[in-house]
């Protein structure tokens, strides 16, 4: 089965704005890429800033998806807390990590006007309130999800620095261990 043009656009896109940078990679790039003509970005988004946007939303889509399934694994809260790092490794596994995360990246290279901000800021604040939701049932269900939010996003920085995904992650997935259990008054496991 072969992929529509908005397909392979989206997919040309996500290499590009990921790897070299949203703000340094041209429509001309992508289409290239995706082996498009100019018309079918303009057709499919509007322009750069619907595709910038489309391609961050689909980035958070997948992340979702990816992440509730990890978590519809996990039996006791603490460890649906912890999914998030299982879920992140795995994401690594499919996915370019080396630039850290594609939201931050966003919040970082756009206007405070542009579409696309609200996608990333939408991302992060559901990161936080799905931390949230998935802690009920521990002792200090805010404040477990704010630690866990602080280790996961130290995590991504890691990795944008060069470390490897497969130390890093565990890494910070053992200290949310460590918080959750003292937390709780327990030793980590």
């Amino acid at each position: 089965m072969s992929l529509t043009a908005r397909e392979r656009i989206l997919t040309a896109a996500d290499e590009l704005f990921y790897g070299d940078g949203i703000a340094t990679t041209g429509v001309d790039a992508v289409v290239d890429r995706a082996g498009v003509a100019l018309g079918s970005v303009y057709n499919n988004f509007g322009g750069k800033d619907g595709l910038v946007e489309a391609y961050l939303r689909r980035r958070d889509h997948l992340w979702r998806a990816l992440w509730e399934r990890v978590a519809a694994d996990a039996a006791t809260p603490r460890e649906r807390v912890l999914s998030v790092f299982d879920a992140l490794l795995e994401w690594c596994r499919d996915q370019a990590a080396d630039q850290g995360c594609a939201q931050v990246a966003g919040l970082l290279q756009l206007p405070a006007g542009h579409p696309a901000v609200a996608v990333a800021r939408t991302h992060k604040e559901h990161l936080m309130r799905r931390l949230t939701e998935l802690a009920a049932g521990l002792t200090g269900v805010r404040e477990v999800a704010e630690d866990v939010a602080i280790l996961y996003e130290g995590v991504l920085v890691r990795m944008l620095l060069g470390s490897p995904p497969e130390e890093a992650i565990p890494r910070a997935r053992k200290m949310a261990e460590t918080v959750i259990a003292a937390r709780s008054g327990t030793s980590a496991p």
